[in-house]
């Protein structure tokens, strides 16, 4: 059961919660019948839950203002509170019901989704919303349009049961609560005893990003893992559940917290990872970013590439978490023997920050590449003469690379029908590309500028609030690419308007009182 929810018009407004999509336009009023429309939905939700998603459903003052404005633009004009309620009434309509009579009444301000377990069938998955109530009488009162229910007792309190579908639902202390049985049952044991609110690690998820924006999410990934678990995984999918956890547990991650807010002209993103062992910083993944050719419309920047790996290919060791039984190391040994190649020695150790960037805003100019910073160009050039006499021995036939400039060497790969216009692999100084398309090799050789330089990325990174971007994403020239590849295509032209209204995107990380944070952010000018 993904979502089971009674009655079915309320789904879709449990779905919009867990997408953050608020009732824009329709206020929040005063509570009666011992409602309350702020009420906290995660201090009726159980403390084991391994995933909550909480979104503000009607949002007011400056919040409702920027999801109205930014939500008319992501709609060519038409109101977001409009075109969920019109959505919510279409269903409403079968039932005799809409909106503005019917939930408008006494849907309060937010609405929050537990997931309990999960599991890999519809019927193996438990989950449970709770729904603010300003007018609990009003809630009831709709809830018991469903005739098909049957009123069942927990703990003294009333809940309505469809036991053939396994759809439970019951009004409490300014809340309606939907799901499963078992997830109804767990809300109503919350709310007399512990609940997820009253978490010590729920709570510090809470602290570590912004709970005043438009929705937030909170993960246990032990929890989880365990959830699933129980649900009676084969012995091998159980063995590789083991080895996550035990990379978890290496990471230190215990929870990992994210929230979403909307201003007048961006949406913007927090995600936090509680517990997470940070470490020392290696290299420098924002510079990298900034420092693709200015022709990029997609840049990513990765600190340490080398070392990355090796650190890595230790945790997965480490974890248990192995291929087929074969640890990490003792293949890397294996390529020694049979190839004679050194991975560490020959790859590895000399490379350093890398950058991979895309370009071309049409299929005849599209390319990219792999650019990564030598620390010891010597043994970046040697790495071409190794792939020169190892890629034969796989069948790849390796040419000379024609007009490369001055002081670099490289090699072709003959192109196939997906590449036509083959890999291009070289080296010159510091620098050692692996590159697709036309042009891509010469600006990563030798860039007349940086993307770091250009409006869009300086807009993108204006967004991060502290953070700097190693993601890049100039979505108008991406949409212009995409617009030449899927030319007539009415699915495409459909979501044209909507595509059009983003601008640069980007994405970065930061540390902010011992937590790591990656911030996101996309323009809607």
């Amino acid at each position: 059961m993904p979502f089971p929810f009674l009655p079915r018009p309320l789904a879709a407004l449990a779905a919009a919660a867990a997408l953050a999509i608020p009732v824009a336009g329709c206020g929040g009023g005063g509570s009666s019948s011992g409602g309350d429309a702020g009420a906290d939905p995660a201090a009726a939700l159980p403390p084991a839950a391994p995933l909550y998603v909480e979104a503000q459903v009607r949002p007011d003052g400056d919040l409702a203002a920027s999801v109205e404005s930014v939500g008319r633009k992501l709609l060519n004009g038409r109101d977001p509170g409009q075109e969920l309620v019109r959505a919510l009434d279409d269903q409403l309509h079968e039932e005799g019901a809409n909106y503005q009579q019917d939930i408008e009444p006494w849907l309060g301000d937010r609405v929050g989704v537990a997931i309990l377990s999960l599991g890999s069938g519809k019927d193996d998955t438990d989950g449970v919303v709770a729904l603010a109530s300003k007018d609990d009488d009003r809630a009831q009162a709709y809830l018991d349009r469903e005739k098909d229910a049957t009123k069942r007792e927990y703990r003294g309190v009333q809940y309505l049961l469809k036991a053939k579908d396994d759809e439970a639902a019951a009004v409490l202390d300014g809340r309606v609560l939907i799901g499963s049985e078992r997830g109804v049952k767990a809300a109503i044991d919350a709310t007399k005893g512990d609940s997820l609110a009253e978490s010590k690690q729920f709570q510090e998820a809470r602290d570590a990003v912004s709970t005043d924006g438009l929705g937030f999410l909170y993960v246990d990934p032990r929890r989880a893992i365990e959830g699933v678990s129980a649900q009676g995984s084969s012995a091998s999918d159980i063995q590789g559940q083991q080895a996550v956890k035990g990379l978890l547990a290496g990471l230190g991650l215990r929870a990992v917290a994210a929230s979403i807010d909307v201003h007048d002209n961006a949406i913007v993103g927090d995600m936090a990872a509680l517990g997470a062992k940070s470490g020392d910083a290696h290299g420098d993944s924002a510079a990298a970013a900034a420092a693709a050719p200015d022709s990029a419309w997609l840049s990513v920047g990765v600190g340490d590439v080398g070392g990355t790996i090796e650190r890595a290919l230790d945790q997965w060791g480490g974890s248990g978490a192995t291929a087929g039984g074969v640890d990490p190391q003792a293949l890397l040994q294996q390529l020694k023997a049979g190839l004679g190649l050194d991975v560490q020695k020959d790859f590895l150790d000399w490379m350093g920050d890398a950058t991979i960037f895309v370009e071309g805003t049409n299929p005849s100019t599209l390319g990219g590449a792999l650019v990564v910073q030598s620390k010891d160009p010597a043994a970046s050039k040697r790495a071409i003469a190794e792939l020169r006499s190892l890629l034969p021995r796989f069948g790849a036939a390796a040419k000379p690379l024609p007009g490369l400039p001055s002081g670099a060497t490289g090699l072709l790969l003959p192109g196939s029908s997906g590449l036509p216009g083959g890999v291009q692999i070289a080296a010159k100084g510091d620098v050692f590309v692996v590159a697709v398309g036309q042009g891509a090799l010469a600006d990563a050789l030798e860039p007349k500028g940086t993307v770091g330089s250009t409006d869009a990325f300086k807009t993108a990174a204006g967004l991060l609030d502290g953070a700097k971007p190693s993601f890049f994403l100039d979505t108008p020239k991406a949409v212009r690419l995409v617009e030449g590849l899927a030319a007539g295509d009415p699915d495409f032209a459909k979501a044209k308007p909507t595509l059009d209204a983003f601008g640069p995107a980007a994405a970065g990380g930061t540390s902010q009182d011992g937590v790591s944070h990656v911030k996101a952010g996309v323009a809607v000018p």
